[in-house]
């Protein structure tokens, strides 16, 4: 089966932040995500979740820049970076969700299922994720650490 999240991000004074979300058991922390949806493209389903999930808007930085990964029970997720640039006060879920704008390392010691400690660590490395790239940073400069 597969689902559809998001690695909802942006720069704080030059650091790299996520916002983590609780899951809906309120046990465990995770990233946005939920199943496809016939009449959405896979990267609406990705913002369309996070919105709803996390009260984050924002876009996805590149429709083609998504990555894989295979959870415990052998489903495929699959993440798309989106660049937050609003934080809503109130949101679909909030009632019964948390969430937290972390660092790369506050979100590693929160996670603990394999797929999302993936997920964060794939698009936090300046050497593999696409989020460094110069070639997309030019097309994006909110892209740029803010110092």
């Amino acid at each position: 089966m597969l689902q559809i999240g998001s690695f909802p991000f942006l720069f704080k004074k030059g650091e790299l932040h996520i916002m983590l979300i609780m899951n809906s058991a309120r046990r465990q922390w995770i990233l946005p995500k939920g199943n496809p949806e016939h009449h959405l493209k896979h990267y609406e389903v990705a913002e369309m979740e996070t919105m709803e999930e996390a009260g984050v808007t924002g876009k996805i930085v590149d429709k083609k820049l998504y990555k894989e990964f295979e959870t415990d029970e052998g489903n495929t997720l699959r993440i798309y970076p989106l660049y937050i640039d609003t934080i809503l006060d109130k949101w679909p879920e909030d009632y019964f969700r948390k969430r937290e704008l972390l660092t790369v390392k506050q979100a590693l010691d929160r996670i603990n299922r394999a797929e999302y400690i993936k997920a964060i660590k794939y698009f936090s490395n300046p050497d593999k994720s696409p989020l460094f790239d110069k070639h997309l940073i030019k097309k994006h400069p909110e892209l740029i650490p803010k110092t």
